[in-house]
Parts: structure tokens; sequence; C-alpha cells
């Protein structure tokens, strides 16, 4: 995790992710942080886990 990454959070995101969920309802969950410091939650989530998609467009960690 970069330093400058917000650990709360990417850990408020994870939370998010463990049911399926619009990347805009992310974004709308969070969005009291601003949108970089989002992107740098959802870029070390993506480099650290595998997250599934389906048929809608929605996101969720995949089990590791």
């Amino acid at each position: 995790m970069s330093e400058t990454t917000d650990r709360a959070l990417v850990a408020d995101i994870e939370r998010l992710l463990r049911k399926p969920v619009y990347f805009r309802d992310v974004l709308a969950a969070v969005g009291s942080h601003p949108y970089r410091a989002i992107l740098r939650a959802w870029s070390d989530i993506r480099t650290r886990h595998s997250l599934s998609r389906d048929e809608f467009g929605r996101y969720w960690l995949e089990k590791q």
C-alpha cells in the first residue's frame, strides 16, 4: 500500500465490495474523500485482490 493511500478508505471500499456493487455506488458511498484518493484506494485494492464483475457491471471481491 502506498504511503499516500488512505488505509481507512481502502477498508471502507473493501467492505462495500463484499457484495456486488456498481462503481458509481462506491463513489457515492465514499464521496466525502477527494476523487484522487478514491482512485488511489481503488488501484490499491485492484493490485492486491481479484475483482469479479457480473453481467450488470457490478464489482465484488473474489474469495481468496
